[in-house]
């Protein structure tokens, strides 16, 4: 089952970067072309700038520039699953604090 990952980042978005030698993380500072063929300048947490493909299986994002996450991105447009007998219990007893 391979799921195609959307591969668009945007400036200041939160990624990390797996290496052997383990994770590096860091922050988007520059977009270079755009879709699957573009590539993406970091800014690594040592100051180290380095740039790299978009493709790269290497590279995840952890953030968004907004403070979404990805999984919160994906399930934005679901919608959340409400047990409306526990709302009406919570919501008498803030009225009755």
């Amino acid at each position: 089952m391979n799921k195609s990952r959307s591969r668009v980042f945007k400036i200041g978005d939160e990624i990390a970067y797996a290496m052997p030698s383990g994770m590096l993380y860091g922050t988007i500072v520059r977009l270079l072309g755009e879709g699957e063929n573009g590539a993406v300048e970091i800014e690594f947490e040592d100051g180290r700038r380095e740039t790299k493909r978009v493709r790269e299986s290497a590279l995840s994002l952890l953030r968004r520039a907004s403070g979404k996450s990805e999984v919160e991105e994906t399930q934005s447009d679901r919608e959340r699953l409400r047990d409306y007998e526990i709302e009406r219990i919570r919501k008498s007893d803030e009225r009755k604090r």
